[in-house]
């Protein structure tokens, strides 16, 4: 619970080659009352996503090394970057190059030179659309934090495809892979962190079948919970799970946990 007057910094990650752009946007955005974090090229530029966590991220084509499009990828196939809007920046005037970015994933471009002004417009748009989703996604993963640091003390095995330091998921496992999966002994159990959204996409459904079949074809036991955060969410994903007999539990869990 944030306290009265508390002010939410919105955070903004900024990747350019350009060291005089890097500061015009850095120093613009810090006099609106929002946090930025810069970096030059993207060789570390995932690491710095998960750490840092931004609400946007401002996004060069041109770059050294790995360009502006292959980090845009590498953000959409990961499972928490992929909730993070992207704008990419771009010298090109060609519709081609706006049009490949918004295919690949991006949410929006600007083109250079640009006036800070609709840059600015630019972010606060995709804010205004993304932020309570993000900042659900960042929620989770800090419960997942949590949870990892309590399971690892406690000797079990952790699966998880969030983190580049774990395995996604135990051998020869043929269903949806869960947020974390742990092990010890003979038995399995796995937590999938559901937000509001998540509730309401039509594949949630499928998703819940596909890992509740893993108990009856898994050669150990497994228990699968659905973490929620929220009473309104606890009674969406306990009605469809009921209704549609499946062996999964809820768990709401609504205390704040330690991000480290």
């Amino acid at each position: 619970m944030k306290s009265r007057g508390e002010i939410i910094l919105r955070k903004i990650l900024t990747i350019d080659d350009d060291a005089d752009i890097r500061d015009i946007i850095q120093t613009f955005f810090e006099s609106r009352q929002m946090e930025v974090k810069t970096l030059a090229e993207g060789s570390h530029a995932l690491e710095t996503v998960i750490q840092f966590e931004p609400d946007v991220i401002i996004l060069d084509i041109n770059l050294p090394g790995k360009s502006g499009m292959e980090l845009l990828k590498i953000f959409k196939d990961h499972p928490l970057a992929a909730q993070i809007p992207v704008i990419m920046l771009t010298g090109q005037q060609a519709p081609t190059m706006q049009v490949n970015g918004l295919v690949s994933g991006a949410d929006d471009y600007v083109t250079k030179p640009f006036d800070l002004n609709i840059l600015y417009a630019r972010v606060i748009s995709v804010m205004r659309r993304s932020l309570k989703q993000t900042r659900e996604k960042y929620t989770e993963m800090n419960l997942l934090r949590y949870l990892i640091r309590r399971y690892t003390k406690r000797d079990y095995i952790i699966y998880t495809k969030y983190f580049e330091e774990y395995d996604d998921h135990p051998r020869y496992w043929n269903a949806f892979v869960p947020d974390l999966i742990i092990e010890k002994g003979k038995k399995y159990r796995c937590f999938l962190f559901e937000s509001t959204q998540s509730l309401l996409e039509e594949t949630f459904l499928d998703r819940m079948k596909s890992v509740a079949d893993i108990i009856r074809m898994w050669h150990r036991p497994v228990e699968i919970n659905i973490v929620v955060r929220t009473k309104e969410n606890d009674r969406v994903a306990r009605r469809i799970i009921e209704e549609n007999n499946l062996p999964i539990n809820i768990k709401l869990i609504k205390k704040s946990t330690a991000k480290k």
